[in-house]
């Protein structure tokens, strides 16, 4: 489900067969998401084509953010598109999570 490339010390992970991030896909991202975040781990999270999202996808960032968090790694988000970004800040979440406008960015 997830495509992860290593970049200058970054894992950055895309979702890349689907355009949503809800309850279908969710339990699949968590998993991959949850590998990825171990000790030290700087991992950002590409959602550039991510049309969607609903309260499990968001459920799953926020885990993956808490797990980063406990294994002293860093979480960031990027390419952010409008709509989720509208989600993230209507729920106050854009003072949560880094967010960066690209991949770039997020060194």
């Amino acid at each position: 489900m997830l495509e992860v490339k290593e970049q200058n010390g970054l894992k950055i992970a895309s979702l890349s067969e689907t355009n949503r991030l809800n309850a279908t896909v969710a339990p699949e991202v968590k998993a991959e998401l949850t590998q990825l975040a171990d000790k030290g781990t700087k991992l950002v999270v590409n959602l550039s084509n991510i049309q969607f999202i609903d309260s499990t996808g968001i459920g799953v960032l926020i885990s993956a953010l808490k797990t980063t968090r406990q294994n002293n790694g860093a979480f960031k988000l990027c390419a952010v598109q409008p709509e989720v970004m509208s989600l993230l800040t209507l729920m106050k979440l854009d003072k949560v999570f880094d967010i960066f406008n690209t991949e770039e960015d997020c060194k």
